[in-house]
């Protein structure tokens, strides 16, 4: 399931006129924005993300592939769009960051967290005075013991 609609990426795109947009185009681009996000969540969650996708990763999918729509069509012809393309892609990377950082998908229904690999135990360093020896301090401690 996508992480986001079509209409929702077209709704952050109102000055663009609908029927200058391929929805094929859309599909391609929310497919950009999930691989980009998947690369990010896969340090911490396991993707893709399981239905119902959370509030926030739609949001962050739907600016994403937005600014890569305004980012296509516009980035020569319209200063404004530019800016919002940049704008969307922003706050996107920005609420991304977030997410991983402040582990903002814990708790939401489907979402597991990848184990975190432990750091390797060093082993334990053997005696290399045999195993009849008995330190002075050892000794001391049992006779206390």
């Amino acid at each position: 399931m996508p992480y986001c609609a079509d209409q929702d990426v077209r709704a952050l795109c109102k000055l663009i006129d609908p029927t200058e947009i391929d929805p094929g185009e859309v599909t391609g681009f929310i497919t950009k924005a999930e691989t980009r996000i998947n690369a990010t969540l896969k340090q911490r969650y396991t993707v893709p993300l399981a239905d119902p996708v959370p509030a926030i990763i739609q949001s962050i999918a739907a600016d994403m592939a937005a600014s890569f729509v305004l980012d296509k069509h516009y980035s020569d012809r319209m200063k404004d769009q530019t800016s919002l393309a940049e704008v969307y892609f922003k706050r996107a990377e920005h609420d991304l960051r977030d997410v991983v950082e402040k582990n903002l998908l814990e708790g939401e229904p489907g979402v597991v967290e990848v184990p975190r690999p432990q750091p390797p135990t060093r082993k334990p360093i053997g005696s290399t005075t045999g195993s009849s020896y008995v330190s002075p301090i050892q000794a001391a401690l049992e006779e206390l013991g």
